[in-house]
């Protein structure tokens, strides 16, 4: 039966490509224990420019099975010939009733497909009461010390709501008064926005002046050059970068006006960015300066440059 199983696995593999699977360390725990679900996903990526849209979690897998902890989703080589990828999140679970409880298939996203793992269940056990013990009796009440500081405190919080309207009006007649005094002042023209190119150039140039990639703190120089790099592209390309994953953000840029080889920068310095922050991954020295410079190299080429002849926006390509 088990070769029966692996066959039909390699079957699968060689036919479709890539195979979802949900794997759990025990399925047996007592109510409050805890056990690791872990979510697996093989994929092939010859050309390492595959889309995973990886399920997301809050604080619950259903109304009764929640997560205490969890890892992101990391990704490692299975075979560097046919670039065959394994990527895998570790999920910390427990259940506070009895019962067996089914664990839901999850759906992967895969470039234009969608790939669904397998279903799993858990059975929930009670812990045992050993009723040949006595029953015992409640412990007294203790009287607690209540000073007039925590008095204090607990009537300031009782009543804020009394103190927070007494100084939002005192605020109020301020800035009436303050209004009042200037309104015939004539309001200073704005400074002129400084394009977004420059500030990005400006960072990342710092960081290269500094040598940052030789700090042993890697993560927080990966991201203080990719929030440079995300900021840029909320500039520059109206998109909400500072808030999306990386694949929602090449999504986004799926149809802008970038090159197929700038998008592959992006792609690698922000995917490399993401195993540091989140996987605990630690490159060497010369991976860093190799991001920074395609950092560089990518506003360079993408940056927005003004006319001032004729006032039409040129784009650096």
């Amino acid at each position: 039966m088990r070769y029966l199983l692996v066959i039909a696995f390699l079957v699968s593999l060689f036919a479709y490509g890539q195979k979802a699977e949900m794997t759990i360390d025990t399925n047996r725990i007592r109510i409050g224990e805890q056990t690791v679900l872990r979510i697996l996903f093989e994929y092939p990526n010859p050309n390492e420019d595959a889309l995973i849209g990886w399920p997301q979690f809050d604080e619950t897998i259903t109304d009764k099975i929640e997560i205490i902890d969890k890892t992101v989703d990391y990704e490692s080589v299975i075979d560097s010939i046919s670039k065959t990828y394994l990527r895998e999140q570790q999920i910390t679970i427990s259940v506070f009733e009895p019962g067996v409880f089914k664990i839901p298939a999850v759906d992967i996203e895969f470039n234009e497909t969608v790939v669904q793992s397998n279903e799993l269940e858990i059975l929930v056990e009670t812990v045992p009461v050993d009723t040949s013990k006595g029953i015992v009796d409640i412990k007294p009440i203790y009287e607690v010390e209540y000073s007039f500081s925590e008095m204090t405190l607990d009537f300031f919080k009782t009543y804020w709501y009394v103190f927070a309207g007494a100084g939002v009006l005192v605020a109020l007649f301020l800035l009436f008064r303050l209004l009042k005094k200037y309104r015939k002042t004539k309001p200073e023209p704005e400074a002129p926005k400084i394009p977004a190119h420059i500030i990005a150039l400006a960072e990342l140039n710092e960081l290269l002046m500094r040598e940052q990639w030789k700090n042993e703190d890697k993560k927080e120089y990966y991201s203080r050059m990719t929030d440079t790099v995300r900021k840029y592209l909320e500039e520059r390309f109206n998109i909400f970068a500072l808030e999306k994953t990386t694949r929602e953000i090449l999504l986004e840029l799926k149809n802008a006006d970038i090159s197929s080889d700038d998008k592959a920068f992006l792609k690698k310095i922000l995917s490399q960015a993401d195993m540091v922050k989140f996987a605990k991954f630690t490159p060497a020295d010369e991976d860093g300066f190799v991001s920074l410079k395609l950092s560089i190299e990518f506003v360079e080429k993408t940056k927005k440059m003004e006319v001032e002849s004729t006032n039409e926006p040129v784009v650096n390509e």
